[in-house]
């Protein structure tokens, strides 16, 4: 159970959104790999981390809305993607 001091603004608009390409990427990737589009067992590059993070924040807040009457583009969605990605790529690189 998550403390009321923690439960602001972030936590309830942002946070799930911090998770969507160190979630994500790592299942597209493998799916990559069984149709042999990408070395096997090979760590994520920066160049596939921001072409994933640019087509997954057009697709969520740009196309999404026009298909979905309860989905709004909003660029703190795309700030928090891009900031998970950059956590999880410095992981990535750093192991």
């Amino acid at each position: 159970m998550i403390p009321l001091s923690f439960k602001g603004y972030f936590l309830r608009n942002y946070f799930n959104d911090t998770l969507l390409i160190p979630a994500a990427l790592p299942l597209v990737l493998w799916l990559h790999q069984k149709f042999k589009w990408r070395p096997a067992e090979a760590r994520p590059t920066w160049s596939e981390i921001v072409l994933h993070w640019a087509v997954w924040s057009v697709a969520a807040e740009v196309v999404a809305p026009h298909f979905f009457a309860r989905a709004t583009g909003d660029v703190w969605d795309v700030a928090a993607y891009g900031g998970g990605a950059i956590i999880a790529g410095l992981i990535w690189q750093w192991t």
